[in-house]
């Protein structure tokens, strides 16, 4: 399948695993793609299409920077926010200060979303797809703000709440930027072949490994999301999973959602220059 209209991808996560097989996909198919991620990859063959910024999301300033480079650069179309690790066995805070997987796996892709929905049009459409995980229902539907590192701190507590979030940043955009043309659902791709596994220790990825060709490929995964990016019936807020079927995001409490909410953007806000409006607020703010 191929868009007909090309258009510019944002890929977080795009150097290795799912998000390296995503980028192939769309370079493919013709669409400029700008990848996010740790490693370093080149496509000799697109490179007029193909952009990487190598970005560590354990740095919150680092993202803000990076981000609003891109979009000062290019009018982004679609972001697949798909970076992500498996929490580490033991609590790790990132240099924000942070629980390390809640920063990676969430907090940073809500303030890319934020960024550039502060510097686009509202009259411009923007799809959201967020790449989670099966283990996101593990979670239930407590949503806590990870500040510091709790008492009762696990590896899969940790992993499956960071996921369990995700499914929610639909929502929070959509209540936030209820003006904008915005599209965003969630794609949960079961158990596949991946590098999320990085932090853990040496008896684990060595199972990994060893396990990893009985898996799922993170190609046949990437044609799936592919596929469902390029679809015309997505429904906002929706999880999709496998062939494209698909069932509501959890219902989360609306008080513990804005106090949730309000600790997240006590940290994103100041990374981001204050001076950074919405290009609609400055047009309508030069013509006044």
């Amino acid at each position: 399948m191929e868009y007909k209209n090309k258009r510019t991808i944002l890929i977080t996560g795009g150097t290795s695993g799912l998000g390296l097989e995503l980028v192939k996909r769309f370079l493919r198919s013709g669409n400029t793609v700008i990848a996010l991620g740790r490693r370093r990859v080149v496509f000799p063959e697109f490179e007029n299409i193909f952009k990487l910024f190598q970005v560590d999301f354990n740095d919150l300033d680092q993202v803000a920077y990076v981000t609003k480079t891109i979009s000062e650069a290019y009018n982004i179309d679609v972001i697949i926010n798909n970076a992500g690790i498996l929490s580490p066995p033991d609590y790790q805070s990132t240099e924000d200060g942070l629980e390390y997987t809640f920063q990676v796996n969430f907090l940073s892709h809500l303030l890319i979303g934020e960024i550039i929905l502060r510097m686009k049009n509202k009259d411009e459409q923007l799809s959201i797809a967020n790449v989670i995980s099966p283990v996101y229902r593990m979670a239930g539907t407590e949503i806590v703000f990870q500040s510091g590192k709790p008492d009762d701190y696990t590896a899969i507590k940790a992993y499956s709440a960071s996921k369990l979030y995700l499914t929610q940043l639909c929502k929070f955009l959509h209540e936030r930027w209820a003006e904008f043309n915005l599209e965003c659902f969630s794609f949960d791709p079961g158990t596949f072949s991946s590098g999320i596994y990085r932090m853990q220790k040496k008896w684990f990825r060595t199972l990994y490994h060893i396990a990893s060709p009985f898996m799922r490929s993170p190609e046949k995964v990437a044609k799936v999301l592919y596929e469902i990016i390029n679809g015309t019936d997505i429904e906002n807020g929706m999880i999709y999973y496998k062939r494209q079927r698909s069932r509501s995001a959890p219902e989360i409490d609306e008080e513990k959602r804005k106090y949730f909410l309000k600790a997240c953007y006590e940290v994103i806000d100041p990374v981001i220059s204050p001076g950074l409006i919405t290009m609609q607020r400055y047009s309508e703010d030069k013509s006044g």
